[in-house]
């Protein structure tokens, strides 16, 4: 019994802390005016997103890019556990970031024009909600007091991470893109834990090297229209 309680701990010690969605969460919807167009994705981190990528946008007519600063979407909502400080450091850690890897693979540019996508990205939610019960809760009064409470773990907080990104032509407006993503970062102890920046970076940076790859693959269509 103790054998097969400790394999059980180290399966949930090791998992991965992020967890697919099975459907887009519209508890935060709004920023994306049309939610019809968006298709399920699984991204090569194994995340599931969702997109919508028009035709206009996959012909390789774009070859520049203004990336708009990072917001929050309807409005920011600090409190003692989610703080103004964790909220200014994201935005920041963002808008450097994407800013990185998209040049990579594009011209970033400030002023509208021909060829010339804008990015709008918007944090949506950062939020914690109730986490699993950790296996002391799960297992007979009888193992708890064999085992101690330590090994067995707590009652634990998701730090839950919404993100919508809207891609419109620089020159008429017009939506030619748009993504959802949902993900979670890592645990906190519970409701006194302050939700540092450490906890979702990681889960930012799989987001930033997924934008990396779309951005690739829009900047190879372009190359490969103008090698016909």
């Amino acid at each position: 019994m103790r054998k097969l309680l400790l394999s059980l701990l180290c399966m949930m010690v090791s998992a991965c802390s992020f967890t697919n969605y099975e459907q887009l969460d519209k508890s935060n919807a709004g920023f994306i005016e049309d939610y019809s167009k968006l298709e399920r994705i699984e991204t090569n981190d194994g995340l599931k997103s969702f997109r919508y990528a028009s035709d206009r946008i996959k012909s390789g007519v774009y070859d520049k890019v203004i990336i708009d600063p990072v917001e929050f979407y309807p409005r920011e909502v600090a409190s003692e556990q989610l703080t103004q400080a964790l909220f200014d450091q994201t935005k920041s850690y963002l808008n450097k970031r994407l800013v990185e890897v998209i040049s990579l693979s594009m011209d970033v540019v400030d002023k509208p024009q021909e060829g010339t996508i804008r990015l709008t990205p918007r944090i949506t939610a950062i939020k914690t909600s109730a986490g699993d019960l950790k296996v002391r809760e799960l297992i007979p009064i009888g193992s708890v007091i064999a085992l101690s409470k330590e090994a067995l773990g707590y009652r634990y907080e998701n730090v839950d991470v919404y993100m919508a990104f809207k891609a419109t032509d620089s020159m008429d407006g017009s939506l030619i893109g748009s993504s959802i993503k949902q993900g979670k970062g890592e645990e906190i102890s519970g409701a006194n834990e302050v939700v540092t920046f450490d906890k979702i970076k990681p889960l930012l940076e799989v987001w930033i090297k997924d934008a990396k790859h779309v951005f690739e693959s829009l900047a190879a269509a372009n190359a490969k229209k103008y090698q016909l």
